[in-house]
């Protein structure tokens, strides 16, 4: 904190707030690094084992922080995570989850069920992931060619792959702004 205050360069400095999934631990650490001169504060260590567990370490170190300080969630990507995150004043996220999970082969589309392009069912599917996403790999490979890149081993699909994931989690985020902008969230 010291060598940031005596040159930020314009930076953030966030706290880490920890503590586990232990209440009193998640307040302790809001308490200590609340009254030091952050930022904004992000919510990490351990979040627990499941959706339950994350819900209950939100409620449990949300209410601490300031409201008038940006909030992080460090490492949780998927969407039901983000829903809760943003439900609960999260701010912003990060995670290597859409890159992750397309090189796994799962494809995410809005309002709509993933593509898992492992399956046979998509070798002759000639659609893109998803028809309305303006992303580049949308915009010029179909279903059945993933399909092919990733049964064959070919590196290329690693790249397009998260090229649409990654597309897919801005337009979804841009959404939730829209949401919250509107008051519905």
């Amino acid at each position: 904190m010291d060598a940031h205050l005596k040159d930020p360069r314009q930076q953030s400095i966030y706290s880490v707030i920890h503590g586990g999934i232990c209440p009193k631990l998640r307040k302790k650490s809001c308490e200590t690094l609340t009254d030091l001169p952050f930022d904004g504060h992000a919510i990490g260590g351990s979040l627990g084992k499941n959706h339950d567990e994350l819900e209950s370490v939100l409620m449990n170190t949300v209410p601490y922080l300031p409201d008038e300080q940006p909030r992080h969630l460090l490492g949780l990507g998927d969407l039901r995570s983000i829903d809760m995150g943003v439900g609960h004043g999260m701010d912003t996220f990060d995670s290597a989850y859409p890159t992750r999970s397309a090189r796994h082969g799962v494809l995410y589309r809005l309002d709509q069920e993933p593509v898992r392009i492992k399956s046979t069912k998509h070798a002759f599917v000639y659609e893109p992931i998803e028809k309305s996403c303006p992303c580049y790999t949308c915009q010029n490979y179909t279903q059945s060619y993933l399909h092919h890149l990733l049964k064959a081993h070919e590196p290329v699909y690693l790249y397009l792959s998260s090229i649409h994931n990654v597309a897919f989690m801005a337009r979804y985020m841009a959404r939730v702004r829209e949401l919250i902008l509107q008051d519905k969230i």
